[in-house]
């Protein structure tokens, strides 16, 4: 996008102004901006300046949220455009409302597609966990086995040697 000069700024809002009327944050905007979303122009500083379009999109945006459309369905939504209705009220074009419900509609079979995979594969995990436990419980018996009769052996190493060190006392004292 092209910056624009100082004198051509007429209409357009900075980002604090344009959060400010909108109800965001300036992150908020910012965030939009990375999804692709929005494309402010940007003044020669590099500054964002938003323009009726954007504030409409905005505004687009906040209603769908409002009734609970996820990112994704808002983000092909924003694909249509939006039209004037005979009340005067802006709205998608019923043929784009369509699309987008089926678009929509396939986004949710794809998701549920995805849970049931995920829960498979957390499925085997859970048993292979479960394999692994009962390895570690063997593991743990023939450790636990080994180090009492590691220690058995060197007290009893250690009591031969303090009874030949008695022993020897017991010679020299004699």
């Amino acid at each position: 996008m092209p910056a624009i000069a100082a004198p051509e700024r007429a209409g357009l809002l900075s980002v604090a102004e344009a959060a400010g009327r909108l109800g965001v944050s300036p992150r908020t905007l910012r965030y939009y901006e990375e999804l692709g979303f929005l494309r402010p122009v940007r003044t020669a500083g590099g500054h964002r300046l938003y323009g009726p379009g954007d504030l409409e999109t905005l505004e687009r945006i906040a209603r769908m949220q409002a009734l609970g459309f996820s990112l994704a369905t808002i983000r092909k939504a924003l694909r249509y455009r939006s039209v004037q209705d005979e009340t005067g009220r802006r709205t998608v074009a019923l043929d784009d409302l369509r699309r987008l419900a089926e678009d929509a509609r396939a986004d949710a079979a794809a998701m549920r597609a995805r849970i049931a995979a995920l829960r498979r594969e957390l499925d085997e995990a859970t048993h292979e966990a479960e394999k692994l436990d009962h390895d570690v419980a063997y593991l743990d018996a023939r450790l636990a086995e080994r180090t009492a009769a590691t220690v058995q052996r060197t007290a009893a190493t250690a009591q031969r040697a303090a009874a030949a060190a008695h022993r020897k006392t017991d010679v020299r004292d004699r």
